[in-house]
């Protein structure tokens, strides 16, 4: 299979990381463009497996897969760029929301997808937001998930709800990475252990919870049950955390949710901005 990609940003870097690493090179082909020939040579340097094109329409045209991954105010420049070059076979997925389904579906003759994934995949891991084109059977719509299941869990979500749910895949890692970090700075400060021993204990707590919920079929009532026994420390420490917590997330959807309006970009906003 050939995956071309317009644009090798954060995103599409890491997108081309992540395609490169769970899939063997004899089925898999990349060819990508950039409108910044040194951000190109910087991939490829790294990647030399990696085929450069000069041009979008020259990466569609030798493509059957097609990642658009450039920033929201190019993107529509860039599909009417392409549109030309764009065959019914074609597979076309833009990875930000700066246009929407129906529209790339009036414009284009090809099969059209939207994509919003998380910067848990360079470990192949955490969700890909997927919303597919109308046209899309269902043989096609299971072809384009098989791919990005190499990369993450694809998780089919309306494209309205595309806000709260980037909020949850793909901002969320920085909002627990801060969460996890403040516990062990506060570590750091009342037990007076070393920065290095706190972020390693927390990091691999973090670590084993995922799995415990994801792997081991735990729900979060039942490590909370599991662990914080009634009259116990855990419990006590709980009860802190209660007042605190009240209303914060809902406080930070709040805020960010207008953050996007503030920017006209609605329901939601590319992936790159949740994860810088």
């Amino acid at each position: 299979m050939r995956i071309g990609f317009i644009g090798t940003g954060s995103m599409g870097s890491m997108l081309i990381r992540s395609f490169l690493q769970s899939t063997p090179s004899s089925d898999l082909q990349i060819v990508a463009c950039n409108r910044s020939p040194e951000k190109l040579a910087h991939l490829t340097a790294r990647y030399p497996q990696v085929e450069t094109a000069a041009t979008p329409e020259e990466t569609v045209s030798r493509s059957s897969i097609v990642f658009l991954c450039v920033k929201p105010n190019d993107a529509m420049g860039v599909i009417q760029q392409v549109l030309p070059y764009l065959q019914e076979q074609h597979y076309f997925i833009s990875i930000n929301s700066a246009v929407m389904l129906d529209e790339m579906e009036a414009l284009l003759p090809c099969r059209v997808s939207k994509v919003i994934p998380s910067l848990t995949q360079v470990a192949l891991s955490g969700v890909s937001l997927v919303m597919h084109g109308s046209r899309m059977s269902h043989e096609e719509r299971r072809f384009v998930d098989s791919w990005l299941e190499r990369i993450s869990k694809p998780i089919i979500v309306e494209e309205g709800d595309l806000r709260v749910c980037s909020d949850l895949s793909s901002c969320g890692p920085a909002f627990l990475a801060v969460m996890l970090r403040e516990f062990a700075m506060a570590a750091v400060r009342q037990g007076g252990i070393s920065r290095d021993l706190a972020d390693e204990l927390v990091k691999e707590m973090a670590r084993g919870t995922g799995k415990l919920l994801t792997e081991e079929g735990f729900e979060f009532e039942d490590i909370i049950r599991r662990v914080a026994v009634p009259g116990g420390i855990t419990a006590e420490g709980i009860k802190v955390l209660h007042p605190s917590l009240h209303g914060v997330f809902d406080q930070l959807l709040v805020t960010t949710r207008s953050k996007a309006k503030h920017h006209g970009v609605p329901p939601t906003e590319r992936p790159q901005d949740c994860e810088r």
